[in-house]
Parts: C-alpha cells; sequence; structure tokens
C-alpha cells in the first residue's frame, strides 16, 4: 500500500511541473552610442490555472525579472558589468474592474497603467522593452552577452512548503551598430 502512496504523490508532483513551464522566449541586445537596449518576452507565465485566479482575486501578482549584461570568456570566469531588476506587479479592482500595472526597475517606480483586458495585461507584463538599459563604457559590443532570468510569484507545496517558480537563464550576445554601407 505504501508504495502506491508514494508512486502517486510522485506522479502528482511530476504532472504539476511538467504542466507548464514559464520560459524567456526571444531575447535581443543592440549597443548603440555605448548604450545597450534589451527586448525580451516571457512564455507561459500564466498557464498556471492559480496564478490567473490569484490575480482575479485581487493578490499582487508579481513577476520579477533579473538581466546581467557580462562579458563573456570562454574557458574563464565571465566578468560581470551590470545588473538590473524589473518588477511587474499588477492587481485587480473588483469595484472598477480593472487592472493595475506597476513598472519597477530597481525599486523605482517607471510607470503605472490600467488595463481592462485581462490579455492586454498578460502581454504588458511578458514583454519587456528597455532601450539604454546599460552603459557599457568603451567596451566593444561584441564581447559581451546579457543574460535575463525571471522570478514568479511563490507557490505552495503540498501547502506548506514555499515553492518559488523560476525560469532558466537565457543569454544572448550584444549586437553592435550597423556597419556604414560603402
Amino acid at each position: 500500500m505504501r508504495p502506491l502512496v508514494f508512486a502517486s504523490l510522485f506522479l502528482l508532483l511530476a504532472g504539476a511541473a511538467i504542466a507548464a513551464d514559464p520560459s524567456i522566449g526571444t531575447l535581443s541586445a543592440k549597443a548603440v552610442n555605448r548604450q545597450v537596449s534589451v527586448h525580451f518576452t516571457m512564455a507561459h507565465a500564466f498557464e498556471r490555472e492559480e496564478t490567473i485566479k490569484g490575480l482575479q482575486s485581487g493578490v499582487p501578482t508579481t513577476l520579477t525579472y533579473v538581466v546581467e549584461i557580462f562579458r563573456d570568456r570562454p574557458r574563464w570566469f565571465d566578468e560581470g558589468i551590470a545588473r538590473t531588476h524589473i518588477e511587474v506587479i499588477a492587481t485587480f479592482n473588483s469595484l472598477t474592474r480593472e487592472y493595475l500595472l506597476n513598472y519597477r526597475r530597481d525599486h523605482k517606480l517607471v510607470r503605472s497603467e490600467t488595463f481592462n483586458d485581462l490579455a492586454a495585461l498578460q502581454k504588458a507584463m511578458t514583454t519587456i522593452d528597455e532601450p539604454n538599459l546599460f552603459d557599457i563604457g568603451k567596451r566593444p559590443p561584441y564581447k559581451l552577452k546579457v543574460r535575463v532570468k525571471a522570478d514568479l510569484m511563490r507557490g505552495w507545496l503540498l501547502y506548506f512548503i514555499p515553492w518559488e517558480f523560476s525560469t532558466r537563464w537565457k543569454a544572448a550576445r550584444v549586437a553592435g551598430p550597423p556597419e556604414p554601407a560603402r
């Protein structure tokens, strides 16, 4: 009887892990005038039913993105240059039936928006476009990479073990400015 209980518990936990894995979909970085602009999207962020239910019940839902720029050094330690945290926080107001989105960079409020449509809110939370995010100084852009990871809200494993959902790191090389035509 015990092996059957443990096997069913294992299958239940494995099924929850397979259900919908959030991941960084696309990532691009471009350097112009010693400033690096970063654009990325996150896929499958709202496929967990708990996330939608929590958001619609008025609980603030936060997606935290960690963005780093570093100098890629093969066969040696990478040289970290800069790191920033982007927080996208959504709250549902049940009286006005609107979603409030607060966008913060390094704990400073950048902008606030309201949405009536859940699909538009989800797109705004999972599509990040940051112009001039990093200053690279005199470093050549072709030696630099940007990587991104998302920390989603916490969940509960077996209703009492806190569990944080995070994506894997996704990296992309920084593209330099276009070459002038000859």
